[in-house]
């Protein structure tokens, strides 16, 4: 049995607890949210595991700790606030041999498995070019609030913070990202200056192309775009006003239109809609650690992500 503890207090209650608590062969043995109490949570005894949701500079702090004693840890993304802390943990994960693994949810989603199967298996073709449109309003935007979701320097900033996961996402559909160009927007809103929108052009090193539009300052817009052109048709996944629910998957090629049947991932009574994913993830991490093997998506994805936060940012352009 996985001794497992949760570290945050807004996601780690509503997110983590849940997940981990509902999978068999782990057991809640204690939750910290107090941001004072970390390290004595981390000294107790009967823990094996961490699942952290916190901003990512104390997320890399906490997990630097937990893995200097042996423990396994599941955390948030982005995984830390910069590229040199997301170097330091998978390099001393992997010194330690524990376990690690990464919320990036998105494929997790059983709509985007679909679209997934279908791209690999060239359905309609060779993908040739992939799409993103992602509109929305943040809390903070919306009403001004100073936190570190709009702070660059502590991970935030809609790149940052939101689009991580966008980076993670569009790798495991096209492959590897090797240029991108992209402008940054931006609204005295945004209380500690991060950028609320990105507008990207991509080119993928198998010669796929891309196109990324994502801002978190749309008021009354709730909507999430992939649009994948192959050679001999066209595949969408979409939703409206969900995070991760209500994705409809639809191809278009020489029969036209058509909506493609999916078994729906289901939430549970009073739970919030990531749950059901997070819980995949939460699985896979129980399961590696009860058979001491590697976890996908783990710290290395994480890193891989930072890498491309960074290269984006040392060539972005700006709008006012």
């Amino acid at each position: 049995m996985l001794k497992v503890g949760i570290i945050g207090s807004g996601f780690g209650m509503i997110g983590l607890l849940p997940a981990f608590e509902s999978i068999k062969g782990a057991r809640i043995v204690g939750v910290c949210t107090e941001k004072s109490t970390w390290r004595a949570f981390l000294g107790r005894s009967d823990l094996d595991a961490i699942a952290i949701a916190v901003p990512p500079r104390a997320q890399y702090e906490i997990a630097k700790t937990a893995i200097q004693k042996g423990l396994h840890v599941f955390a948030e993304k982005p995984l830390a606030a910069n590229l040199a802390q997301a170097r330091e943990l998978l390099a001393l994960a992997k010194k330690k041999r524990v376990v690690h693994g990464i919320d990036l949810m998105f494929p997790e989603i059983a709509e985007w498995r679909k679209v997934k199967e279908l791209i690999d298996k060239k359905t309609f073709g060779a993908l040739t070019h992939v799409s993103v449109d992602w509109d929305w309003q943040s809390g903070d935007i919306r009403y001004g609030r100073s936190s570190w979701k709009t702070k660059v320097s502590d991970g935030g900033g809609v790149l940052s913070f939101y689009f991580s996961h966008g980076l993670h996402y569009l790798e495991h559909f096209a492959g590897a990202i090797c240029d991108t160009r992209t402008l940054f927007t931006y609204s005295p809103k945004s209380r500690n200056g991060g950028e609320v929108g990105i507008d990207m052009l991509l080119k993928f090193e198998n010669g796929t192309t891309g196109a990324v539009h994502v801002s978190c300052n749309s008021p009354g817009l709730i909507r999430h775009q992939l649009v994948f052109i192959c050679e001999k048709g066209v595949i969408t996944l979409e939703n409206k006003n969900a995070v991760v629910d209500n994705f409809v998957v639809k191809t278009y090629g020489e029969r036209g239109e058509a909506i493609v049947n999916v078994k729906k991932d289901k939430t549970l009574k009073n739970e919030d809609e990531r749950v059901k994913i997070v819980r995949k993830l939460a699985e896979r991490f129980v399961d590696a650690c009860a058979k001491k093997k590697r976890m996908r998506p783990s710290f290395q994805d994480g890193l891989r992500v930072q890498e491309l936060i960074e290269q984006i940012r040392s060539k972005k352009k700006r709008l006012i």
